[in-house]
């Protein structure tokens, strides 16, 4: 199995547009990795992980192939995550590949109403309900989404994903998991790769909402106390902001530490 990070920022992205602090003036001049698009993620090229506003520029940037896409799944429905006016472009086609979008309750309102508004939506596009703890199979892979710890009316989830005798946790825009989260994941079964939400970089005591590296460190901790993971599982951080007072290089510094990857827009691992 393997991941490709488009985007790694959360929805300020980085460095932020007329930010004067000094991660924003640190990351403009350094560029490279310290530069960061809003979140979006692609799983074996044909698994998509959030659509945002960004996603026509990554797919332009990255040459991606679209007609390998067909499913789609909404961690919530902020528009760094959920943009369903861009979601709605594909109404212009002649031909087009057919996606189904899963999303909990807020987001799925969201695409229900616009693909209802949207001229042809329903011939290219279909979107599906999902509920935490109720698990599902999408383009042939199973899934068990999961209760997120993040602004509630936006129906928030993290997904466990399986394919092929792999799996990974795609964990982001979230705090500290929520009572049912780790036992839920110990019935999956063990992980292959965990991605986590590490939107406080450096900062520290983020635990609600999203986390930071110390938090990060605490639920990988968890993760291995319960079998979740172990020492061969792969730890990446992503959806950073100017907030954790930190550049890519910064991360990365800190998170070798602990043998964790620090993601960068464009950053493709295999596991």
């Amino acid at each position: 199995m393997k991941i490709f990070y488009m985007g790694t920022a959360a929805y300020d992205a980085m460095p932020v547009p007329f930010c004067k602090c000094d991660t924003c003036r640190r990351s403009r001049e350094l560029g490279g990795k310290s530069v960061r698009t809003r979140s979006q993620a692609l799983v074996n090229d044909e698994l998509l992980i959030d659509f945002n506003g960004d996603t026509v520029s990554h797919f332009l940037r990255y040459n991606t192939d679209w007609d390998k896409i067909t499913t789609c799944l909404i961690t919530h429905s902020h528009c760094d995550h959920l943009n369903v006016d861009d979601m709605c472009v594909t109404q212009y086609s002649e031909k087009a590949t057919h996606v189904d979008y899963y999303s909990g309750k807020a987001g799925y309102n969201m695409i229900s109403k616009a693909f209802a508004e949207c001229k042809n939506m329903y011939k290219h596009a279909s979107v599906n309900l999902v509920r935490p703890y109720q698990k599902f199979i999408a383009g042939g892979y199973e899934v068990l989404p999961l209760p997120a710890n993040h602004a509630p009316e936006t129906t928030p989830l993290i997904y466990a994903i399986k394919k092929d005798g792999k799996s990974m946790l795609y964990a982001h825009d979230t705090g500290m998991p929520v009572d049912g989260v780790y036992d839920a994941l110990k019935d999956f079964g063990r992980l292959d790769m965990i991605s986590l939400d590490c939107t406080g970089a450096l900062a520290e005591g983020w635990r609600n909402g999203h986390l930071c590296l110390d938090t990060c460190i605490e639920v990988v901790r968890k993760m291995r106390e319960m079998g979740i993971i172990d020492e061969l599982t792969t730890v990446v951080l992503n959806h950073f902001s100017h907030n954790g007072k930190a550049t890519h290089n910064d991360i990365v510094r800190a998170a070798s530490q602990y043998g964790y990857i620090a993601a960068y827009d464009g950053m493709e691992l295999e596991f």
